[in-house]
C-alpha cells in the first residue's frame, strides 16, 4: 500500500508534467525505470481539456511507476490528485490560450484588446453615427419676433423614444452654417427675426434646422506646461459619435470667444508641419476617447498653462433612424434673451444616417489592409478598403465595391458602388450628402489624376420559403427550433457576410443552417440552388418562412 511518502514522490512528478514548473526533470526520472529515449515521450504538449490530462496523467503513472502504484479506482487518494492535477492543468492552458489569441488580430475577440492592436499599426475602430433629421420649429400665434429668440445649451436637447425598439433616444437642435455645415459647436441656439415667417403669425423655422441624435456633454482642461512630447486627454463618457468632438483653447483668445479651435485629423503624422492645430483620436472601452495632441514636428505643440473646452455628443447606432413625426415635443425659448415661450419642435423626414460603432468582425478583416495602404488609394484594393472603412457625420459605407477603368495613359476612373446601412439589417442608397462627404474623404488620398465616381449599388432581395427537418423527439421544442433557425439564417445574410457580385448556393445556405445541432435537413423551396448576380449587385434578405416537417 502506497503511504503518504510514496504520494509525495509520484506526484512530485505529476506536478512537472502538469506544465507548473516547466521541466520533467525530477528525481523520479533518475530511478532508471524509463529508457532514455522514452523520456521525450512522457509529455504531450498538444493535449487539452481535462479528460486528456487525466489519461495523460494516468498512463504517466503506468510507465514510471508501474511496480509501486497502480490502483486506479475512481475513490483512490491519488486519482483525486490526479484529477485536480488535470483540472488545474486544463484551466491554466486554457487561459494560455486566451493569453495567446487575444495577442493577435485574426484570433483577438475582446474589443478593447483588438484596439490596442489596432493602436499599434496606427488604425482606430469607427464610432457610431448620429442619425440627423430636418426639423421644424414654431412659435405661438401672435408672438413678435424681435432681435432673436434662443434656445439655451440645457434645453436645446430633447428625448424622445424609438417606438420600435422601446430606446430613449436625445436629439440636439442644430442650425445650419452659411457654408452648409452644422453649427456642431456653439452652447446656445440662437436664431435671427429673418428665420423666421411673417411676425404676429404662425412663425416657422424650418430652413436650416436639423436634428441630430446624441446627448450634448463638455470637459475642460488645461494644457501641461514643459512638455515636448505629445500630451493626451481622455473623455470617459461613450458612445462618442463620430465628427462630434471640437475643441476650443484659451490661446488667442477665451476658449468659446475666438479662441484656437483643434481640429480632428485622422492620423498626426498627415498633420501639415508643427503648427497645424490639430488632434488624433482614439478610442478607449465603450468607445470613450483619448485625444492626443502634436508635438510641434507633427501638429501644434499646446502653449502650456492654456485651457481648453472640448465639446461631444454620445450615443449613435441604428435606433436613431426614427420614423418622420416621431419627435414632437415643447421646448423652453427665450425672446430677447429675457422672455420666455414655449415653442412646438417636430420631425418633418424620417432619421437617417445613424450606424453602430464599427463591429469586431469588421475591424479584424478590414484593418490590416487599411494599413497597408498607407493613406494612400492607389489600386483598386485602396480604395476598397478606404471606402469599406469610411465614416462620415451623414453616415458610413456599409459595402463598397471599386473598379478602375482606364481614361488615357495617365488618369484612372475609379467607379465606387456604394450601398449604405438604413438599420443594423437592411441597406439602401447611400444619400447624397454622404457621397458628397466620401468624394471629399478621397481627395486627400488619391492621386491627382484620378478621377472619382460615386455610383449606387444594387440591392437585390431575396423571399426565402423553406422546410425545416426535425426530429420527433424535439416536438416539444418546435418554437425554439424555429427561433434558432430564423437567427441562423439572419446570421447567414449579415452584411458582413455577402460581397458585390458574390453567388448565393442555397446548398451553402442549408449547410450553414445545419449546425443548428436539432436541424435535420433544412431545404429551401421557392428557389433554384445557385443564384447569380451581377458585379454591381449584393444579395439581402427580405422575408422569410419556414414550414416544420417531424421526421
Amino acid at each position: 500500500m502506497a503511504t503518504n511518502q510514496d504520494y509525495s514522490r509520484y506526484f512530485q512528478g505529476l506536478y512537472n508534467i502538469s506544465g507548473f514548473d516547466g521541466t520533467i526533470e525530477s528525481d523520479f526520472l533518475k530511478l532508471g525505470q524509463v529508457p532514455d529515449d522514452r523520456k521525450s515521450d512522457l509529455i504531450d504538449y498538444n493535449i487539452n481539456g481535462f479528460d486528456e490530462y487525466r489519461t495523460a496523467l494516468q498512463n504517466y503513472l503506468r510507465s514510471v511507476y508501474p511496480l509501486d502504484y497502480n490502483n486506479f479506482a475512481a475513490s483512490d487518494l491519488g486519482q483525486m490528485l490526479v484529477e485536480m492535477f488535470a483540472y488545474m492543468s486544463s484551466v491554466l492552458a486554457l487561459r494560455a490560450d486566451m493569453t495567446a489569441n487575444e495577442m493577435y488580430i485574426d484570433t483577438v475577440k475582446n474589443e478593447d484588446n483588438l484596439k490596442r492592436l489596432l493602436q499599434l499599426i496606427g488604425v482606430s475602430m469607427r464610432g457610431p453615427t448620429a442619425s440627423k433629421a430636418t426639423g421644424l420649429l414654431t412659435v405661438p400665434k401672435g408672438t413678435t419676433i424681435g432681435t432673436n429668440l434662443t434656445v439655451n445649451e440645457n434645453d436645446r436637447t430633447v428625448q424622445v423614444i424609438n417606438q420600435r425598439s422601446n430606446v430613449a433616444l436625445s436629439y440636439t437642435i442644430l442650425k445650419q452654417l452659411d457654408n452648409g455645415d452644422l453649427d456642431l459647436f456653439s452652447k446656445d441656439l440662437t436664431l435671427l427675426p429673418a428665420d423666421f415667417g411673417a411676425p404676429d403669425s404662425l412663425s416657422r423655422y424650418a430652413s436650416g434646422l436639423f436634428l441630430l441624435e446624441g446627448a450634448l456633454k463638455s470637459a475642460a482642461g488645461t494644457f501641461r506646461g514643459g512638455v515636448k512630447t505629445r500630451q493626451t486627454f481622455e473623455l470617459t463618457d461613450g458612445p462618442i459619435i463620430e465628427g462630434s468632438i471640437g475643441l476650443s483653447s484659451t490661446e488667442g483668445g477665451a476658449a468659446d470667444t475666438g479662441g484656437t479651435l483643434y481640429n480632428e485629423i485622422s492620423n498626426l503624422f498627415l498633420a501639415s508641419g508643427g503648427t497645424q492645430a490639430v488632434f488624433e483620436k482614439t478610442y478607449t472601452g465603450g468607445f470613450g476617447a483619448i485625444l492626443t495632441f502634436g508635438d510641434g514636428v507633427r501638429g501644434r505643440l499646446p502653449s502650456p498653462g492654456s485651457n481648453f473646452v472640448v465639446t461631444y455628443r454620445t450615443g449613435g447606432g441604428g435606433n436613431g433612424n426614427i420614423a418622420t413625426g416621431s419627435l414632437n415635443t415643447t421646448v423652453r425659448a427665450f425672446l430677447e434673451g429675457v422672455t420666455p415661450i414655449e415653442v412646438t419642435l417636430e420631425n418633418t423626414t424620417k432619421g437617417s444616417g445613424g450606424t453602430p460603432a464599427e463591429s469586431v468582425a469588421h475591424a479584424k478583416r478590414y484593418a490590416p489592409y487599411f494599413f497597408r495602404t498607407q493613406y494612400r488609394a492607389v489600386t483598386g484594393e485602396d480604395y476598397n478598403v478606404l471606402a469599406n472603412s469610411f465614416v462620415g457625420t451623414a453616415g458610413t459605407t456599409a459595402k463598397c465595391m471599386a473598379s478602375l477603368r482606364s481614361n488615357g495613359a495617365a488618369a484612372n476612373v475609379i467607379d465606387l458602388f456604394v450601398l449604405s446601412k438604413a438599420s443594423n439589417v437592411q441597406l439602401e442608397r447611400a444619400s447624397v450628402a454622404m457621397k458628397k462627404e466620401l468624394l471629399d474623404y478621397f481627395q486627400n488620398y488619391k492621386m491627382l489624376t484620378d478621377d472619382v465616381v460615386i455610383s449606387d449599388g444594387v440591392v437585390r432581395t431575396l423571399d426565402i420559403v423553406a422546410t425545416l427537418y426535425i426530429d420527433k423527439s424535439n416536438k416539444r421544442f418546435i418554437d425554439s427550433i424555429q427561433q434558432k433557425a430564423a437567427d441562423k439564417l439572419l446570421e447567414y445574410f449579415n452584411v458582413d457576410n455577402l460581397a458585390f457580385g458574390q453567388k448565393l448556393s442555397m446548398s451553402d445556405v442549408s449547410n450553414f443552417m445545419l449546425t443548428v445541432p436539432e436541424i435535420r435537413f433544412f431545404k429551401v423551396d421557392n428557389l433554384p440552388n445557385d443564384i447569380y448576380v451581377n458585379f454591381n449587385e449584393i444579395v439581402q434578405l427580405n422575408n422569410f418562412e419556414f414550414t416544420t416537417e417531424l421526421v
